[in-house]
């Protein structure tokens, strides 16, 4: 059954998300570059791991961009910044004038951590831009630096100018005896609320057998999924999930 379709809802600080789909948003291109991921996260909504074997082609990546119109790209996994060709991915992308912007969902592992090394990154990665910095209990209890990684890039940000937007993508347990609320205090605590997209997890990856979390919805259909084989998904997040499951 293709994923439900719902009005856009507000995040658990009752706020609307940033990088919400909108209708001035251009088509965004979800890209799945690898299977392949240097974190373990035991509900992983794309069945990625160290496990994982399977990256992206670049000439299937490049063959994906839309044959018209503007796009955006999102760079996504597994982890994608480990991906061999990630800065190829980046070029090709600024290279395509219809493209509008460059995403990248990325749990930090990979990004520089001293002041040099972040600006180069960030300057290498362009604009316009936005960086999705995933933040949960297995991000945070493996790297204790992940939070002033994220006040680092905000301050980087900022420094360098242009469109460049930073997004943490929060994630809790609904299930945890205090619903994980020790996450999105420690994001409060670092001053870095307002940029928290803070939801439960969803019950799909991973985590489709969690009957007691909630069944994942959409809140657009202008978009097209691309997995690490190549294959192509319309706006069907458990189909496309499924398939990663299944990939070596």
């Amino acid at each position: 059954m293709p994923t439900a379709t719902r009005p856009q809802n507000a995040t658990l600080t009752g706020t609307l998300p940033l990088d919400r789909p909108t209708a001035e948003r251009p088509h965004r291109l979800y890209v799945a570059t690898s299977n392949h991921c240097n974190r373990a996260c035991p509900w992983c909504c794309t069945c990625s791991s160290p496990r994982g074997q399977t990256f992206l082609a670049l000439d299937r990546y490049r063959a994906s961009f839309p044959a018209e119109g503007p796009f955006e790209v999102q760079l996504e996994g597994g982890e994608p910044t480990i991906h061999p060709h990630f800065d190829e991915m980046v070029r090709l992308a600024r290279a395509e004038p219809r493209c509008a912007r460059v995403v990248v969902v990325t749990n930090g592992v990979e990004i520089p951590r001293d002041p040099a090394g972040l600006d180069a990154w960030l300057e290498r990665l362009g604009e316009p831009t936005t960086i999705k910095l995933s933040v949960n209990h297995h991000l945070l209890e493996h790297d204790g630096g992940l939070l002033d990684l994220a006040r680092a890039l905000r301050e980087r940000l900022a420094a360098l100018g242009g469109d460049r937007q930073l997004v943490l993508n929060v994630r809790l347990r609904k299930t945890e005896p205090d619903g994980d609320a020790w996450i999105a205090q420690a994001v409060r605590d670092a001053g870095l609320i307002d940029l928290a997209n803070v939801f439960h997890l969803q019950r799909y990856g991973f985590a489709q057998k969690r009957e007691d979390w909630d069944e994942p919805f959409l809140v657009g259909t202008h978009f097209t999924m691309l997995n690490p084989d190549g294959s192509a998904f319309g706006p069907d997040l458990v189909a496309r999930s499924d398939a990663m499951r299944r990939l070596p």
